[in-house]
Parts: structure tokens; sequence; C-alpha cells
């Protein structure tokens, strides 16, 4: 039974990216030109995946983990095991909530590829570690970046210097905008009147 449903309902935006401007960790849901599994073999057929990219390009494919069998909640566990970052480049911004003007989180994975694989990615459970795909980069057609609704808990806790620090700016903001306001209506109080 396929789970992308699931995740389909937790995409707040999508974004179109370039293949070569595709991070690590990004959630993507893309269109792949694949060989027919029954009948003639030169017979292609176009296919959406939904996967979290591990690594955008080695050796000419996209190496990532189909989000077909993996549950929306397996996935916030891996958000929270292995924490959560900002998009480094491109067009996801966030455009609701406190992090508005922000770059879209995207699953943190530290290090070069070859070392996630063998000290994070190697140790999980079926079905991520079942999910594991490469996907011929010559045969990816569109691909866009989503921003993924992830539960609040894991998303407070690995964005909580963030959140705090946005908190604090709005609130300096509009202790700016008490006193601007103030200053003008002292102002305002101070002019002659003509009557």
């Amino acid at each position: 039974m396929s789970r992308i449903t699931q995740h389909r309902t937790r995409i707040k935006k999508r974004y179109n990216y370039s293949k070569s401007s595709l991070e690590q960790g990004m959630i993507v849901e893309m269109t792949y030109k694949r060989r027919v599994k029954k009948g003639d073999p030169t017979r292609l057929e176009t296919k959406k995946y939904m996967i979290v990219v591990l690594n955008p390009i080695y050796k000419g494919y996209l190496h990532g983990i189909s989000l077909e069998n993996v549950s929306s909640v397996q996935l916030n566990r891996l958000g929270k095991d292995w924490g959560l970052d900002n998009v480094q480049k491109g067009s996801a911004i966030i455009t609701e909530g406190i992090l508005t003007g922000l770059r879209i989180p995207k699953i943190e994975m530290k290090g070069s590829s070859g070392r996630f694989y063998s000290a994070a990615f190697a140790k999980t459970k079926p079905p991520i570690i079942d999910s594991y795909r490469t996907f011929d980069i010559r045969k990816v057609g569109s691909v866009v970046v989503v921003d993924y609704e992830w539960d609040k808990p894991v998303f407070n806790q690995q964005f909580a210097e963030q959140i705090e620090a946005k908190k604090l700016e709005m609130q300096l903001e509009s202790e700016a905008a008490l006193e601007k306001k103030k200053k003008k209506a002292i102002e305002k109080a101070k002019k002659p009147t003509n009557k």
C-alpha cells in the first residue's frame, strides 16, 4: 500500500527546481522514465516519485529514499533523529508561520555522502533502508521541491533557536513600532493648533 497520499496532504507549497540545484535532505516530487516491467523491455513509462534526496548526483545517478512505503510518522522520526536544517539556495522560502522569510526545512545530513551512508543511513530499519533507490539523472524529468509540514514537536525542537530569535525580533519590532507611535503622538501634541 502506497503512503504517498499521506505525504501529499502535508505539502504546504511546491517550488520548481533544476536537477543541478538539488541538495541532500530535500523532499522532492519528480517524474522518472523507467522501463515497463512486463512486455517490451525497450518501452518506457513515466512514473511520479516522492523522495528524500540522499545524494543529488553521484556517478550519473540521483540517490534517495522513496517515500512510497515510508509513513509520515517514520519520516518525522528521521527528521527528529537526523535533524532538520534550512535549504541553502534557491527559491524555496517559508511563506507562513513564525519562520516566514527563511528557507524551507530539509533533513540534515552531516558530512560527506559516503560517511553519512555508513554512519546514519546504514543503521536505519525497514522500510526506510528498503526504500533506497537510485535514479539515472538523464531519465529524471520535472523536479519539484516541497515545503513539508513536519510534526510540531519535531519542528519546534529542531528550530528552537531560530524560533526564539524570530520571536525576539518580532517583539523588538512591535516595541519599536509602539515607540514610534508614541513619539508621533507626542510631536502631534506639541504642535500648536490654530484654534
